[in-house]
């Protein structure tokens, strides 16, 4: 669902609360959006350095069930839509004009957040960049802080496919032609999160989640962009030019260290009539749930792949939704549950802990998971790794991502009697009332 449409459905049926009062873009506003977490919000009266602002927009996909309303459908639905999306890519339309105003590049026009204290600065958060490099193209999500008017520095993370394009970019001394969207329909914020074959086009997973999209080329460089996107920063990422990015409040609540980076160059900004600007929450809800969510059908795929019958994948909030997976299986031996938790890490290797448990747990409830851990958990059942590719998101892991894993084995043992390991369900309590 594109972007506008979704604020106004979300409208329509009263789900988003207006702020009416003036509100600033230097933490005041990240401290609502704090405050009311899980429920959207329309900042109405925006305070910036130039004075009123543009409208703001954030929380919009602060849960589960606001993300199933912006994909239209039901509930436990998402990961089947997904991995449709993933096999079957859509074709896209390009169309030669779109509905933007055009402006010279002054990046103070746009209500950038400074979201937390020691942050390096006021940072734009829901961005999908589109790049584009002698005709591989890629879209993903990077966080970019203002250096300049017309400059920004973001975070590249090392061998992802935009770090590759820039790399190979830069070793023949040329600059990467990017478009940095904001305002996205949903289709292109989940598909901007997947992680696939270098040299495919997340856009394909976008379009065939929107049943269908339509792009621009940009004006002032190679790369092509989403006609419903709310703002668009045509530039390029420099070849010669770097600085220092961070500290930054990142996924797990922690801060990010400062590292050397890239800089981008603002060349053009489009924006539609009175554009609403998106927020992005660092660490928040919709942070968790637009990072993490899409990685789930990538794990059940794996799982699947390894002739595992897989009936569910959960990727935690005490994970930070990004490094605590709970895998629930259909076991028919004992040594499925470790098939499937190599597979799970070769489906998303940022996994820091993985818990496989039996497809009667439900996966959603902690109490079930520690249940089901303490209860059919035995010495040989864990699995420890040390000093393998994980998160740079892992605190205790090296700046490069390399740290330790825990997986365990949470499903019921095969050799020990039936009865000695049922559980009474709360439906038969329910019956005897």
């Amino acid at each position: 669902m594109k972007f506008r449409d979704f604020i106004n459905k979300l409208d329509s049926e009263k789900k988003i609360m207006h702020i009416t009062k003036e509100v600033s873009t230097n933490k005041e506003a990240a401290a609502y959006l704090k405050k009311y977490d899980g429920t959207p919000l329309i900042f109405e009266n925006v305070k910036t350095e130039r004075g009123k602002g543009m409208r703001i927009a954030g929380n919009l996909l602060s849960s589960v069930e606001l993300i199933e309303e912006g994909m239209q459908i039901g509930k436990g639905q998402f990961i089947g839509k997904m991995i449709e999306a993933l096999d079957k890519p859509a074709s896209f339309e390009k169309v030669s004009n779109a509905d933007f105003d055009y402006f010279e590049p002054d990046l103070s026009l746009i209500p950038i957040l400074f979201h937390y204290p020691l942050d390096q600065g006021p940072y734009i958060t829901s961005a999908v960049v589109f790049a584009n490099r002698n005709g591989i193209r890629n879209m993903s999500y990077h966080r970019l802080t203002p250096i300049g008017k017309d400059r920004l520095v973001g975070r590249l993370v090392e061998k992802r496919d935009l770090h590759t394009l820039y790399e190979d970019a830069k070793a023949h001394g040329e600059d990467l032609d990017v478009a940095i969207t904001i305002g996205n329909s949903l289709g292109v914020l989940l598909a901007g999160a997947t992680s696939i074959e270098h040299g495919k086009y997340e856009l394909g997973i976008a379009s065939a989640l929107e049943n269908g999209l339509q792009v621009v080329d940009a004006k002032t460089n190679s790369a092509e962009y989403p006609v419903d996107s709310e703002i668009v920063l045509e530039g390029k990422i420099l070849h010669d030019e770097t600085a220092k990015e961070g500290p930054f409040v990142d996924l797990t609540a922690t801060y990010d260290v400062v590292r050397e980076q890239p800089v981008f160059v603002i060349d053009k900004i489009a924006m539609k009539k009175e554009p609403i600007y998106q927020a992005l929450l660092p660490a928040g809800n919709e942070h968790k749930l637009l990072m993490g969510l899409p990685r789930t059908p990538t794990i059940y795929k794996a799982v699947k792949e390894a002739g595992i019958d897989v009936a569910g994948v959960y990727l935690t909030p005490g994970g930070s939704g990004w490094l605590d997976a709970v895998i629930s299986i259909r076991k028919k031996s004992d040594d499925e549950p470790k098939k499937a938790i190599e597979a799970a890490i070769k489906g998303h290797r940022s996994l820091k802990r993985i818990t496989i448990v039996d497809d009667d747990v439900d996966i959603t409830n902690p109490d079930e998971v520690g249940y089901a851990v303490t209860m059919y958990w035995r010495a040989g059942k864990e699995y420890v790794f040390d000093n393998v590719k994980g998160s740079s998101l892992d605190p205790m892991a090296t700046p490069d991502g390399m740290g330790s894993k825990l997986a365990i084995d949470a499903t019921k043992p095969l050799d020990v009697p039936k009865e000695k390991l049922l559980k009474m369900k709360k439906a038969n309590m329910d019956i005897m009332l």
